[in-house]
């Protein structure tokens, strides 16, 4: 592994004014996950100690915390999913465990000297702006001041179970995908998963053969490919460890590979998707033996308007006797389990929902109020905006990670985190230099997400078709439609003629 970097100290803060410090802003980081640590590791590589962190949870992680179910692993190769100043060498395949995301995000925490700076089981409620400064308010009723806030909270954070009548009646256990139950087991039991999502093609390969009957209610299925997985064993870490520059050289592949992968996503590509939909649907044949069931999951829309799953064996599981597959919404709940929209019972002792998150309620349930009283939950209300997905007008001082259209559909969000943290950091050091406030322009962020819906127009994300990153009228909120390497670019430099100082 490479050398890890020495720990830095926060030296004592200078005196305060307005919020701010006489040399640099407080920043107040909302968020333990990958974006969390990614601000917090760039503040403090880059000079900036005066910070806090604050974790809902009881470890950081974020969504590697809180998705424990049985099987829950990465669907993007570990070499890229990590940060690219500390490469991992130990990973147990190619595609990490959440066991082992999870440990190698704890231990990014402490190398880098950002685990004492996070207050564990401090939930956010409110942030509101006012006198240049940001007042953060704690579920506890404590309220702190910060001169600068950094929401990375992500896109993937609030479990979504749907508004399903008579839920509460079941007289079985019930729990969201993101809400494990460890205390409850599955062995012997009838089990009824609902969705179709990444979540659930991890989950059901994992549990088949230990449940008595296996009910997958699935109304939207995705198109599955290979997952070219494979063990790492210990030759492979020791020359990683050992050989300079080789663990470097396996990173950098691997991201390439990836980014290969963009120009798919646009529409004059279409027929090169048609012959990758074919391949998709022979693999289909292959796994599965019954014509029927090959109906049921194969999707009605075109390859990469969502996302593509990764898994060599979630049609097999499908295809067992003792599993059942549903392609209905459920309508209601008996004591018994669910009941379908074309009447079918479902009779089940366990109920798990991976059915995603609200990811159109971004910083939900948190309130923010920006300047003038202005609620980013209204001025949101027709789907979220952001300029490069970091910054909002109205909102000074404020920055995001995995903002709105920026999520990575073709390489590894970590990529994307990294450029935001250290566009964040640049701003925050430009208000190092002067005080006060910073605030995106409203042309610069109008005039952006025009740019956004032209480009998005000529993309797959736009053919229609059922997914997390639309909003209920179908507009794409969610996804960074480019190559990585073309936000990168986007991101590097801070210009602060496109914001408008306040003293």
């Amino acid at each position: 592994m490479p050398r890890p970097n020495r720990a830095w100290v926060a030296p004592p803060a200078a005196p305060s004014v307005g919020g701010m410090t006489a040399t640099t802003p407080t920043v107040a980081i909302i968020g333990a996950g990958f974006g969390g640590l990614a601000a917090a590791i760039e503040l403090g590589r880059n000079g900036i100690h005066d910070f806090e962190v604050f974790e809902r949870g009881d470890s950081v992680g974020g969504v590697w915390r809180a998705n424990a179910y049985p099987g829950a692993a990465c669907d993007v190769p570990s070499p890229i999913y990590s940060f690219s100043y500390a490469l991992e060498t130990r990973w147990s395949a190619r595609y990490g465990s959440q066991p082992e995301i999870h440990a190698y995000l704890r231990r990014c925490a402490d190398r880098f000297g950002i685990t004492p700076k996070i207050r564990f089981g401090a939930e956010v409620v409110a942030a509101t702006f006012a006198d240049d400064g940001w007042s953060v308010e704690l579920a506890s009723g404590e309220v702190r001041r910060f001169g600068a806030l950094i929401c990375a909270t992500g896109q993937l954070s609030r479990p979504r179970i749907p508004e399903v009548p008579d839920r509460s009646s079941f007289a079985g256990a019930q729990f969201h995908s993101a809400e494990w139950d460890p205390a409850v087991s599955l062995r012997g039991k009838r089990v009824a998963v609902v969705g179709s999502g990444a979540s659930a093609i991890q989950l059901v390969p994992a549990i088949v053969d230990e449940v008595d009957r296996l009910h997958v209610i699935a109304r939207s299925p995705n198109w599955v490919a290979n997952k070219c997985d494979h063990a790492t064993g210990g030759p492979l870490h020791a020359l990683l460890r050992r050989v300079p520059g080789l663990a470097r050289l396996q990173h950098n592949a691997e991201w390439l590979w990836f980014e290969s992968r963009v120009p798919m996503i646009f529409n004059r590509l279409d027929p090169v998707r048609t012959v990758f939909q074919a391949w998709l649907r022979a693999k289909i044949r292959r796994e599965i033996r019954d014509p029927a069931l090959r109906a049921v999951v194969t999707p009605d829309y075109k390859v990469g308007c969502n996302r593509i799953l990764p898994s060599n064996d979630w049609y097999p599981a499908l295809d067992r006797s003792h599993v059942s597959v549903h392609p209905h919404a459920v309508a209601r709940m008996t004591p018994q389990g669910p009941v379908l929209a074309d009447g079918t019972v479902v009779e089940a002792d366990v109920v798990v929902w991976c059915t995603g998150f609200t990811a159109d309620e971004y910083l939900a349930p948190i309130r923010i109020t920006g300047r003038d009283g202005r609620l980013l939950h209204t001025e949101w209300k027709d789907g979220p905006e952001a300029y490069l997905g970091i910054t909002v007008a109205g909102f000074p001082n404020m920055f995001l990670l995995f903002g709105p259209n920026t999520g990575s559909i073709t390489n590894t969000i970590t990529y994307l985190l990294e450029k935001q943290a250290r566009y964040a950091r640049m701003a925050i050091q430009h208000l190092a230099t002067r005080g006060g406030r910073l605030e995106v322009r409203a042309e610069v962020q109008n005039d952006y997400q025009r740019w956004l819906d032209r480009r998005l127009r000529a993309t797959v994300f736009t053919s229609g078709c059922p997914g997390w990153y639309h909003t209920a009228t179908g507009r794409v909120f969610a996804v960074w439609p480019g190559s990585h390497l073309e936000y990168a670019r986007r991101t590097a430099r801070f210009d602060p003629a496109d914001y408008t100082p306040g003293a």
